[in-house]
């Protein structure tokens, strides 16, 4: 069965051209699954729909905003829509009913949208996916991606989705071009003196940082370091952006590229927004200045600020041509000893939109395979064990330290005799869950969990079955049996539909049992 994905996004002079391109990043790896994709985007002066095109993509347009038309009151991007959100989801549904089924996925990226604009979609779609960055307004999904790196980031939305909405937050799901994946990889860390910058502050730049960024290398008359300038071909700025390198055999200016990879690569340090182009740049280990140009790039850029990751200069309000000299002149005058870009680099390894699409294209279906355990699994293993729906249905409801569940689990690994510690994954490699086999004389107790991004896609049967059949080429016959919470009823299907019968049955633990 073909899987149908719907997207609702926008770019424009105002709003900018991330969404849409992340969209596309992920349209791209839903796309090499076999997913059908159509594109939802208003004509906004500066929207990205013949890009959509050229991508192989189809766009349904919907119209530019007309003069003076409502500007609702929330969310506070409500402007950005062009649009009410009646008017937005009447056209939306008009978009999705011209495909002629049900679509399987509705992914909304948009900051002006909301809980009331979903609910009103929610009868034509089979599942409702928002992607966020704000946690500043409630959503009626069934997952929500953040991929951004921030204090708050797996509490700020609590309350904001349904209880039972997936979650995938953090900097491992950014969605980066493939390229990126690939180079992150290769590319080794920046060590030594400064030889090459590269300067980007994406497609709107309104502020003409890249001129002043431009003015302030310059400034410095280092004619030994090369430097990349990238500014948009529409951009009014690039006129004037010509005509200051002119006669600077130093400086390439760059106009509007499919990618940064190339340039990126090649750099030592970038000078740039603190946006999308951030995770991009971590993924290739390329330390960074960084100005924040809008409201919700702050708290990532403090954050990144204070792991070592960038150095965040201030708002686009506060940065001058003289901070940013300062802290180039600074810079190229360190020799670096490669520790900032190795940081950088152990962040984000690329494969972030593989993760979303194996997430949003599985089914019981597909096909997994089984490795054994590694020490580098130990922190997603923690990450998993310690989710607050885990440790609910556990038998010890506490959350787990880092240092207890180093010891348990380093003494798992030096035992392969006593303890089979199995990952289960997709042939692409993504970890779904994990399946642990204790031995107890000559029967095993099996403990399994589901990755909480994986729940509620009836996956916990395929997960164990594919352990247990790793088991049994490892072992031959044996005798199986696990432990679970009365309570915990899909725990209990799962075993029932592998065959185990119930051993026993008292004090609210159901003990289940058979030989394979």
């Amino acid at each position: 069965m073909v899987l149908r994905v719907v997207f609702r996004a926008d770019a424009s002079q105002t709003i900018g051209t991330g969404h849409v391109i992340r969209c596309l990043t992920l349209a791209g790896a839903l796309s090499a699954k076999g997913a059908e994709i159509l594109f939802i985007c208003r004509e906004h002066e500066g929207h990205l729909c013949d890009l959509i095109e050229e991508r192989g993509f189809a766009v349904y347009r919907l119209p530019a905003p007309a003069d003076g038309f409502t500007v609702e009151a929330t969310p506070a991007h409500a402007p950005l829509l062009g649009a009410t959100w009646q008017e937005d989801a009447g056209e939306t549904s008009a978009a999705i009913t011209t495909l002629g089924t049900e679509p399987d996925w509705l992914v909304v990226d948009h900051y002006a949208l909301d809980h009331r604009w979903e609910r009103a979609l929610r009868p034509l779609v089979g599942r409702i996916f928002v992607i966020d960055d704000l946690a500043d307004r409630t959503h009626d999904c069934d997952l929500l991606l953040d991929q951004n790196l921030v204090a708050d980031l797996h509490t700020r939305y609590t309350g904001r989705v349904p209880a039972d909405c997936s979650l995938l937050l953090g900097p491992e799901y950014a969605m980066l071009q493939p390229m990126y994946a690939e180079l992150h990889e290769r590319v080794p860390p920046r060590e030594g003196f400064i030889r090459r910058i590269l300067i980007s502050f994406g497609g709107a730049d309104s502020d003409n940082l890249t001129g002043v960024a431009l003015a302030a290398f310059s400034s410095l008359n280092r004619p030994d370091i090369e430097v990349d300038v990238v500014i948009s071909d529409a951009s009014p700025h690039a006129p004037a952006i010509q005509n200051h390198v002119a006669g600077h055999a130093n400086i390439h200016v760059h106009g509007s590229l499919p990618t940064l990879a190339p340039l990126m690569v090649k750099a030592d340090l970038a000078i740039g927004a603190a946006g999308a182009t951030t995770w991009e740049r971590l993924c290739l280990g390329l330390p960074a200045v960084v100005v924040t140009l809008a409201e919700n790039q702050r708290p990532i850029a403090e954050k990144l600020h204070k792991e070592g990751l960038v150095r965040w200069l201030g708002h686009t309000d506060t940065v001058s041509e003289q901070s940013i000299r300062d802290v180039l002149a600074e810079l190229v005058e360190s020799d670096s000893d490669g520790s900032w870009s190795l940081r950088c680099h152990r962040i984000v390894d690329g494969k972030g939109a593989d993760r979303i699409a194996t997430v949003v294209t599985i089914t019981p279906r597909t096909p997994l395979k089984v490795r054994h355990a590694r020490l580098s699994d130990e922190a997603l293993i923690l990450a998993w064990a310690n989710d607050p729906e885990t440790r609910r249905c556990s038998f010890s409801p506490d959350p787990i330290t880092a240092e207890t569940h180093r010891r348990w689990f380093h003494s798992r690994l030096r035992n392969p005799d006593e303890c089979r510690f199995y990952i289960v994954e997709t042939q692409e490699g993504i970890p779904i869950g994990q399946v642990r086999f204790e031995r107890h004389d000559h029967t095993w107790e099996t403990h399994y969990l589901l990755a909480p991004q994986f729940r509620r896609r009836s996956l916990g049967r395929s997960l164990l079955k594919a352990a247990l059949e790793k088991l049994q080429t490892e072992f031959g016959k044996t005798q199986v049996f696990g432990r679970v919470k009365e309570s915990n009823l899909p725990s209990c299907k799962v075993f029932a539909s592998l065959g185990f019968e119930i051993l026993s049955s008292e004090k609210g633990e159901v003990m289940y049992q058979r030989l394979f």
